[in-house]
């Protein structure tokens, strides 16, 4: 290549640099798309953690709520009424498998092939800002599984705010009547099954339970207790102490629950234990769904 040539191709490259240089900077460049912004961040694979209610149209159910809890992960479910369970999740890549962990008789019951599990996938539905929840009954026999789909999915919205009420699963039984008063009928009505739940309706009703003391706690500690009628708070009834020592076993009663509705009702006590420089800690749930007559 001659000293010419190479000088004319050398120009020639230069001028195409620049002319790309330019066209480059050139202000009627398109800009990149901005990102559409997220309506409703929480309704995620990370951002589904707290509670939900179920909606059918406009209106929320709040007898179908569940909690989900990031330490498990868990989901507290209310499944109607006041039956709560408790259900372990498991982490996919568009949704979560949640299914219930059985004890006592339901797990012996389950083991049997008598009753199903609850299992729910949940998946954040960015299209509606909520979840789509799919239900199905698991049962087990001989070792394999087999699922028993609901029909269709239901619909969770983020519960509100400035309502309160309780999800948490119950730890152990809760009296009426007779039973409140007198450990001996209390520990009748268990061996026989569990706690009688029928009881007339009235203003006093005596609602209690018993512990083993030294499981509760140093005897230094105080303990008091905050009561809940169908799920919400009783008003004036929180931080109520608890009742002295007899022996090895603390009683927790009251003797005047007013309580003055027919039908199925839901009665809870949350136990709690304060010891000096710490903090108050929960210690149990109590519970009874009673049939008031």
């Amino acid at each position: 290549m001659s000293t010419l040539q190479r000088s004319v191709l050398m120009a020639a490259t230069l001028a195409t640099s620049a002319l790309f240089g330019v066209a480059g900077c050139a202000d009627d460049e398109p800009a990149a798309p901005a990102e559409a912004e997220d309506k409703c961040p929480s309704v995620s694979m990370d951002g589904l953690f707290g509670q939900w209610i179920m909606v059918d149209g406009k209106r929320g159910d709040h007898t179908h709520r569940f909690e989900i809890r990031a330490d498990g992960p868990e989901l507290w479910l209310v499944d109607g009424g006041f039956t709560r369970r408790t259900l372990k999740g498991e982490k996919r890549q568009k949704d979560y498998v949640f299914t219930e962990v059985a004890t006592g008789r339901r797990a012996a019951a389950v083991e049997a092939g008598e009753e199903g599990l609850v299992r729910l996938f949940v998946e954040p539905w960015k299209q509606q800002c909520s979840l789509r929840v799919t239900r199905v009954e698991v049962f087990r026999k001989e070792g394999k599984e087999t699922e028993r789909p609901a029909p269709g999915f239901k619909e969770y919205l983020p519960f509100p705010d400035n309502v309160a009420f309780n999800f948490r699963p119950c730890d152990g039984p809760l009296f009426l009547g007779d039973a409140a008063k007198d450990r001996s009928i209390a520990e009748k009505q268990l061996a026989a099954g569990g706690p009688d739940p029928a009881h007339p309706l009235g203003e006093a009703i005596p609602v209690g339970a018993w512990s083993v003391a030294s499981e509760d706690g140093d005897g230094t500690c105080s303990y008091d207790m905050d009561l809940f009628f169908d799920d919400r708070p009783m008003e004036g009834r929180q931080g109520l102490p608890a009742s002295a020592v007899d022996g090895e076993h603390r009683a927790w009663r009251v003797d005047a629950w007013s309580a003055p509705y027919s039908g199925n009702h839901h009665f809870e006590m949350w136990r709690y234990r304060t010891c000096e420089g710490g903090e108050r800690t929960l210690i149990d749930t109590r519970c009874l769904e009673a049939v008031l007559q």
